[in-house]
């Protein structure tokens, strides 16, 4: 209730000032879902195949504002409400990682490098606050190009190994073999997550409006000191979603 509350603030201030300022304010309220995954620059030596990819419901609300100081340029700004996850299944080779249980009796933790099959589970939820400069030209397209700076409100990642092995500390350490094995670094996600951001909005009528948005994340995922995983790795999304502007 508390996000949409901020949301519901935001609408009702904005809405005064688009009253008291004519047509250079705009304000709009949009909706629409995420599909992306948290993911490493390229892909690691480690991770041999990819064998199944899920990018699951990630919904998005944003109210918005937008500010016209010429006929072709602007800014505009807001504050979204946005879940980034996916659920990936890999298979890897001497894939350095920490297992919270393993062995036997599920209890063993145990790091070192593991060959095997791995599935991971990322749903975290944000409040974001971008900024973009935008593009006006004479169609129904309208250009932006910024950043964005995330809080982080919920968080998930875990998952967890099975069919494999692991290599106690270093890669030609000590053999232990893993039926199933898991682990769980949800507490080690970033608190702030910021980036640069790029989309479009494509006008349908006089207040209705299509977006696309991608975004890039600059800050790793996980927050500094973390070594649990060999590689960092940075939310990479595409929001897409539909619109109403108020004029």
């Amino acid at each position: 209730m508390k996000r949409f509350r901020l949301l519901l603030l935001l609408l009702t201030i904005a809405l005064e000032t688009t009253a008291q300022n004519g047509k250079k304010l705009s304000l709009n309220a949009r909706a629409g879902f995420s599909i992306g995954a948290a993911a490493p620059a390229g892909i690691p030596a480690s991770i041999r195949e990819i064998e199944s990819y899920k990018p699951g419901f990630q919904p998005s609300l944003e109210a918005g504002l937008g500010y016209r100081f010429s006929t072709h340029f602007g800014f505009a700004t807001g504050l979204r409400w946005e879940q980034k996850g996916m659920t990936t299944d890999a298979r890897v080779k001497a894939y350095y990682t920490t297992f919270n249980e393993a062995g036997n009796d599920g209890h063993e933790s145990v790091t070192g490098y593991f060959s095997g099959r791995v599935k991971t589970r990322v749903r975290n939820s944000y409040l974001t606050l971008p900024l973009h400069l935008t593009f006006h030209n004479n169609s129904s397209f309208t250009f932006k190009a910024g950043g964005f700076v995330s809080l982080l409100l919920d968080n998930r990642f875990d998952g967890g190994a099975r069919d494999g092995y692991i290599r106690n500390e270093t890669p030609i350490g000590e053999r232990e073999d893993i039926d199933a094995a898991s682990y769980d670094f949800s507490e080690n996600v970033r608190k702030i997550n910021a980036g640069i951001e790029i989309g479009t909005d494509y006008r349908i009528n006089s207040g209705l409006f299509a977006s696309a948005n991608l975004n890039y994340a600059l800050t790793p995922l996980m927050e500094p000191g973390f070594r649990s995983i060999a590689f960092g790795m940075h939310n990479i999304y595409l929001n897409l979603g539909i619109g109403y502007r108020f004029h």
